[in-house]
């Protein structure tokens, strides 16, 4: 998601310094958007930075901050300039180094026992000015032109697609194919995953093309979670009185994470701007409609 939003804000030298080392994996980057009391309402956000000579020093919590844990770099969203007259001004985009004093990493343990999620603290961590991508205190249209990148990337089919394979090889296992109706429901689910692929390769090719995308691109980020949700809760029906069962279900030499599985879908529909959100954004910028 930064490598394109370097690529249309950065400067040349934070294009041929950053942009190699995304592309190798040397850097692996974290999203330092979301906070306590700032996650649906991003505008909200409080963590702040002041630049002090030629760093910026920041002081702040981020949370939900998917991997954090494994990440070498941060992208975040600060405030800038506190006494900006709307919440949406004065808010700063920059690159900020985790190894450093300052930065603390905390994860957060899922209902799956997984911990992919993570607080963020920042206690006077720094970076360069050189890492501000941007203008200073023009951070909002950046995080909106980031918005749409996420939305392909939330958007891709790989989770329902993965869904649906997990689904099939669990229903073979335990001859749910004999059942006429479960095999009615899964071809349904599965011709949503198709369609769904369908649509998201021609947002692909818009962005291979170099062309915008616009606000139709919404409609991936509803598809792709409310898909997956619905193969997961065919998974728990299928699994029967073991759905509630936490750990792989082995289905001859196979296991499947059911409830896992199904947990995971829940947040889908939230994060990432919730799916009533894109739907208002669909209605408004698309077709039109009255707000």
């Amino acid at each position: 998601m930064v490598g394109p939003l370097i690529i249309k804000f950065g400067t040349d030298a934070q294009k041929a310094y950053w942009l190699p080392r995304i592309l190798s994996c040397e850097d692996i980057w974290c999203q330092g958007y979301s906070e306590p009391g700032a996650g649906s309402d991003l505008a909200n956000l409080r963590t702040n930075a002041v630049i002090d000579g030629d760093e910026f020093v920041i002081n702040g919590q981020k949370i939900w901050t998917t991997m954090a844990h494994d990440s070498t770099h941060i992208f975040m969203l600060v405030r800038t300039d506190p006494k900006a007259p709307k919440k949406q001004q004065g808010i700063s985009f920059i690159l900020v180094p985790m190894d450093q004093p300052g930065v603390e990493v905390r994860t957060i343990t899922t209902l799956a026992g997984e911990t992919e999620f993570c607080e963020v603290f920042f206690d006077d961590a720094r970076t360069p000015c050189e890492n501000l991508v941007g203008e200073l205190n023009k951070g909002w249209t950046m995080a909106k032109s980031l918005l749409s990148f996420e939305r392909v990337f939330i958007g891709a089919p790989n989770l329902a697609q993965n869904a649906i394979g997990q689904l099939e090889t669990y229903a073979r296992g335990a001859g749910r194919f004999d059942d006429p109706v479960f095999c009615d429901r899964f071809a349904e689910v599965a011709l949503d995953v198709e369609d769904h692929a369908a649509l998201y390769a021609r947002f692909a090719d818009q962005l291979k093309r170099g062309e915008p995308l616009g606000a139709d691109v919404s409609m991936l980020k509803i598809w792709v979670t409310e898909t997956f949700q619905k193969i997961t809760e065919l998974m728990i029906e299928a699994a029967g009185p073991d759905g509630g069962t936490l750990g792989p279900l082995q289905v001859g030499n196979v296991g499947v994470d059911v409830l896992a599985t199904f947990y995971k879908a829940r947040p889908t529909t939230i994060y990432g701007g919730s799916n009533e959100i894109q739907r208002n954004i669909l209605s408004k910028a698309v077709l039109g409609l009255p707000g």
